[in-house]
């Protein structure tokens, strides 16, 4: 029709199928765009990712397995996609999308997308357990770059780390927060009891830290319980520690959700004790929860709570934990640390009170719907 506004065509890729860390943001991402302004295609694994965008309304989308970063059939499925959808933007996700994505756009056709990659997960504390793959998987990001129009940093951490290592020019990176939708205030309600919640929302991997959790809640010994919410290939170990340490009777552990906003309003103190975390979503997901946090200092966390290197003196780390403007930060793998803060917001309820309200009007600087918007600018951009 004369007059209508021509929808930029955009191609969502990631290989996440999960729901927990950069595949919520995504998500956020694919229900917020302005369907008025863009058509969304979306491809991701088979899983409950997947199922959740069949059912966004005017949003495409296809289920493509994914082994690996080096899955060739993969890319010729992601290609045959590109070239039947034609996107004016090609905007991949995480590593694995990142690099199938990528890999799929390098041909000669008649006309060149743009192309966009999120990085979710490099910062200076990750790290591959085999150091020839650590280097391959730098190589390739270096390698991939030359083939990508933009660079979206999920958190200026993530940001420094490209630039630092050369991976990325500083003018082809942008900075653009994850965000979470805040929950309705009536929806943020504590049950009384007499045992205090400690609560954790997340992958049980390496990376994740519970283990180190789970040494500090033992240190407290009675009157806490722990709850941990998510799966992954830790699981058997982490139930075998607890036995180990005699607290299995404290610790409960919930297995996936749908929803993780249900548990944090249980929760007296929420705790991410990650050894690396390029952002942190359920650590966000949490404070607009209006929960207190106790969070490792690595990464986005810190940016989350408001803490930065440049202003913390270096004899304050001789302390066990530190109070940020937001909340605690501690030294990661460090249980001792993580039992003394966790001490300190369980006797003082008028300080974790005041940290959760805090924490909750912090949350609101890093909105869905400014992530949205930020997103769709760059698109605009991109595309004009």
């Amino acid at each position: 029709m004369e007059g209508e506004v021509k929808k930029i065509r955009v191609l969502e890729i990631i290989g996440d199928a999960s729901l927990f860390g950069g595949a919520v943001s995504f998500l956020s991402l694919v229900k917020g765009l302005n369907k008025e302004r863009f058509r969304v295609f979306c491809i991701c694994p088979p899983g409950p990712l997947f199922l959740r965008l069949q059912k966004i309304p005017e949003v495409e989308s296809k289920a493509v397995v994914m082994r690996s970063g080096f899955d060739l059939q993969a890319v010729k499925e992601i290609r045959r996609i590109v070239d039947g959808f034609a996107p004016d933007i090609v905007h991949t996700h995480g590593t694995r999308g990142g690099w199938l994505g990528r890999l799929a756009c390098i041909m000669e056709r008649d006309y060149a997308p743009q192309v966009i990659y999120t990085e979710h997960l490099w910062t200076e504390e990750y790290k591959l357990d085999n150091p020839l793959n650590h280097f391959l998987q730098l190589s390739g990001l270096y390698f991939l770059e030359l083939f990508t129009n933009c660079t979206v940093a999920v958190s200026q951490a993530v940001a420094d780390f490209l630039i630092r290592h050369n991976i990325c020019r500083a003018e082809k990176v942008v900075v653009i927060y994850n965000g979470v939708k805040a929950p309705k205030i009536s929806e943020i309600k504590k049950d009384k009891g007499k045992e205090k919640v400690i609560g954790f929302v997340g992958s049980l991997t390496k990376r994740k830290g519970v283990n180190y959790l789970l040494q500090a809640v033992a240190e407290l010994k009675e009157g806490v319980r722990l709850v941990l919410v998510g799966d992954g290939p830790e699981k058997e170990r982490l139930l075998a520690l607890t036995k180990r340490l005699k607290i299995d009777k404290m610790v409960s552990f919930e297995g996936l959700v749908d929803d993780p906003f249900q548990y944090y309003p249980t929760f007296d103190i929420y705790v991410q004790p990650s050894l690396d975390e390029a952002f942190g979503i359920a650590t966000l997901e949490a404070m607009a929860s209006g929960r207190p946090v106790i969070a490792s200092w690595v990464g986005g966390l810190g940016e989350l709570l408001g803490v930065s290197s440049d202003k913390i003196a270096k004899q304050d780390w001789k302390k066990t934990y530190l109070l940020a403007p937001y909340g605690l930060v501690v030294p990661p793998a460090n249980p001792k640390a993580l039992a003394e803060a966790m001490r300190r917001l369980l006797k003082d309820e008028e300080l974790a009170m005041k940290l959760g309200e805090k924490a909750r009007k912090r949350a609101k600087e890093f909105s869905a719907e400014r992530m949205v918007s930020e997103t769709e600018n760059l698109y605009l951009a991109l595309a004009d």
